[in-house]
């Protein structure tokens, strides 16, 4: 850590200095060596279970607000205390995360907290860079100011595992890539942005927010105003999407209506004109509606074209030519269906 107590006053670690724990009251050791940043160790374990040994990517970034905000002891009404990262003026705490944290640990933190942000460290394990490369690339553009992407492919989101881990948090995370290269389509680049993953019921947005606005923006006590630059867009864009889902599957385009139509009357064709080894019989012209037209509105729902679902359907034909049962076939599109939903 970066303060100690020494007669009651906050002080950072020199050679030969003595101090104590602020939040567990142990005795301190000064660092102070030629390769890492100066800094007091305890003797023994600090009580607080939630503290971490500080990298220099923390004190690099708890460095960008002032030292009186910096590693404050937050008590509790039961008497627990903890140490925050960065504490501002207008009560918001600011936790930098570089290790794994337990799930337990973290919805502890955000609940002990309450106003919390985090910021976590992306460079920890080298593939966590691969997979978000992996993550944007798979995504699609859906508005530039301010600048948001729409993820396609859930499976490409089940692979990211900083999502597995940070994806159900209830606060604000923020994703630090540091120096990598990490860009998309060489407008927005990690090294000047920390990145926002938004998983929301069926469907997940990634927006970015420029370092320097959100240190100038916290260091002036605007904290709120970063809820709504982040969150606000893309919550305005959730609500533009499901509108333009549901008009889109009210009024569908002809051309896919128009294919779905055909393949209702493949189907139909084979109940009428049935060979001695299909079984056709229980074919229902309302039920293969129904089953089409969910297998498009989840393609819908996904925000695939009306180019792309067309293309889609045209795939599906040789199931409506091939199965030999009525049920091989609703069985097989209400299977396909369901995998759009999960994005598979």
């Amino acid at each position: 850590m970066r303060f100690a107590l020494s007669n009651n006053e906050r002080i950072e670690a020199t050679k030969g200095a003595k101090g104590a724990c602020p939040c567990c009251g142990n005795d301190l050791v000064a660092k102070c060596g030629e390769i890492y940043i100066h800094h007091w160790a305890h003797k023994k374990k600090c009580d607080d279970h939630w503290w971490e040994n500080e990298t220099e990517w923390h004190r690099n970034w708890k460095n960008k607000f002032p030292k009186e905000w910096q590693e404050i002891i937050q008590k509790d009404e039961s008497g627990e205390k903890h140490i925050a990262d960065v504490k501002t003026s207008s009560g918001w705490v600011i936790e930098f995360q570089h290790s794994a944290i337990a799930r337990e640990e973290r919805d502890s933190r955000e609940y002990f907290y309450s106003n919390l942000i985090w910021v976590v460290d992306g460079t920890r394990r080298p593939t966590d860079i691969e997979q978000f490369e992996s993550l944007i690339e798979h995504a699609r553009t859906i508005s530039n100011e301010p600048f948001m992407l729409r993820v396609l492919s859930d499976w490409t989101l089940e692979r990211f595992r900083l999502n597995q881990e940070w994806g159900s948090s209830m606060s604000l995370v923020l994703f630090d890539f540091g120096k990598s290269k990490v860009n998309y389509r060489d407008k927005y680049s990690s090294n000047k942005d920390l990145w926002l993953i938004y998983p929301s019921k069926d469907r997940t947005h990634i927006s970015c927010f420029s370092k320097d606005t959100f240190i100038e923006m916290m260091n002036s006590s605007r904290s709120d105003e970063v809820y709504k630059m982040l969150l606000n867009p893309i919550q305005t864009k959730l609500t533009e999407e499901i509108e333009q889902e549901q008009k889109r599957i009210e009024t569908l385009a002809k051309p896919i209506n128009q294919k779905v139509g055909y393949l209702i009357g493949i189907l139909r064709n084979r109940a009428e004109q049935q060979k001695w080894f299909d079984e056709f019989d229980e074919f229902d012209i309302k039920v293969a509606s129904k089953i089409l037209n969910n297998y498009v509105e989840a393609y819908i729902r996904r925000g695939y074209s009306d180019m792309e679902i067309e293309f889609r359907l045209d795939g599906i034909k040789s199931h409506a030519i091939n199965s030999h049962k009525w049920t091989a076939w609703t069985d097989s599109i209400e299977g396909f269906t369901q995998e759009v939903i999960e994005g598979k």
